[in-house]
């Protein structure tokens, strides 16, 4: 696979657009993602159900709305790791999202070389001035990420809660968390 010198990167990972053409295996390996039931936890949904042809159908509406920008995650070898997406865009402001579907990878850095690199997109070609996050309270790991790119509490941080109720956490279980366009040094 050529990737192209155009994607957002940063360290270890290249971002794809969703708008251009995903192959076969790295629509699958996105599928795949969402129907992984421990991957849906950490992720505050259940395992997807819907089959590969809807899936795709619903992401590219998704990215066709213009509120949204999503990204496949690739490695140093090309290889599709999860997904990073800026959604409830707005002129100024946009929140982020980031799934690392490749367990294998969990805790090599591939997630916070990925906000980086869309952290990077945002704030020094999009020009935005804020990007914000919502994240679980037991998700220490992903909360980790978030500050080593630069993102800050809202509020003072969360005491764990336990993992795996399997069902979706409530409001109270989220952890906001921040970073503004003063914060970052464009590259």
């Amino acid at each position: 696979m050529t990737l192209s010198n155009t994607w957002p990167r940063y360290g270890k990972v290249t971002l794809k657009p969703f708008t251009e053409a995903l192959t076969e295996t790295e629509w699958r390996r996105f599928y795949e993602c969402f129907r992984d039931p421990e991957i849906a936890e950490w992720n505050g949904s259940r395992p997807l159900r819907m089959p590969l042809w809807l899936f795709k159908r619903v992401v590219m509406g998704e990215v066709s709305r213009g509120d949204r920008m999503g990204f496949g995650i690739l490695d140093e070898h090309g290889e599709w790791l999860g997904t990073v997406e800026l959604y409830e865009m707005s002129r100024n402001e946009a929140t982020l999202g980031i799934l690392i579907g490749a367990k294998d990878r969990w805790g090599q850095g591939y997630g916070t070389d990925a906000v980086r690199a869309v952290l990077e997109y945002a704030f020094c070609t999009l020009r935005l001035q804020k990007v914000r996050l919502r994240t679980y309270k037991h998700n220490l790991r992903a909360q980790r990420a978030f500050q080593k790119a630069g993102f800050r509490y809202l509020e003072p941080p969360p005491a764990p809660t336990p993992r795996f109720n399997f069902g979706l956490a409530p409001k109270a279980e989220f952890v906001p968390m921040e970073i503004t366009r003063e914060d970052w040094t464009c590259y």
